[in-house]
């Protein structure tokens, strides 16, 4: 009788791997591949070993899954105010190919968005979007304030991405 021989790793099998195993490899070179060969434009970003050793091992090393089915935002909302009459045009021609989900989620203001957006979000608006508890400045200097005291965190994460 044969012995049954084990496959390659894959999945969990690889996320346990150290990140300079040689049987990570394959996994981290058709990720690249399919980077390059997709012709993505990755700005200041590389796709370093550790960049994609991360991205793959949220997704437990299928790379078909991290291929395809991976955006690093989950959308549960787009909305435009001020929005100019082209984009209805222009959208009604791309919305046949969005999903029902995607459709439901974009939401479009106009230039009397204060009501409309006073329905999504009646707590956070600020002053100038109809709101009735902080302005936008009041916003600016809390979040500066917020990352000025994030600068060591900020500067430590920005350094293991390079």
């Amino acid at each position: 009788m044969a012995e049954a021989r084990p496959g390659p790793p894959a999945g969990l099998q690889l996320s346990a791997l150290p990140d300079h195993s040689p049987l990570l490899q394959p996994s981290l070179a058709e990720l690249r591949r399919r980077a390059r060969a997709g012709d993505l434009r990755t700005g200041p970003l590389r796709f370093t070993d550790s960049f994609l050793l991360r991205f793959l091992r949220a997704r437990d090393f299928d790379v078909d899954l991290a291929w395809r089915d991976s955006f690093p935002l989950k959308v549960r909302g787009i909305h435009l105010i001020n929005e100019p009459i082209i984009f209805h045009a222009v959208f009604s021609m791309i919305k046949p190919f969005l999903t029902e989900k995607i459709k439901e989620r974009i939401h479009m203001h106009g230039t009397n968005y204060k009501q409309s957006l006073h329905q999504h979000f009646p707590d956070i608006l600020p002053l100038e979007y109809g709101g009735e508890n902080f302005s936008m400045e009041d916003i600016c200097q809390e979040w500066t304030s917020f990352v000025m005291k994030s600068e060591n965190y900020l500067s430590s994460i920005s350094q293991t991405i390079q």
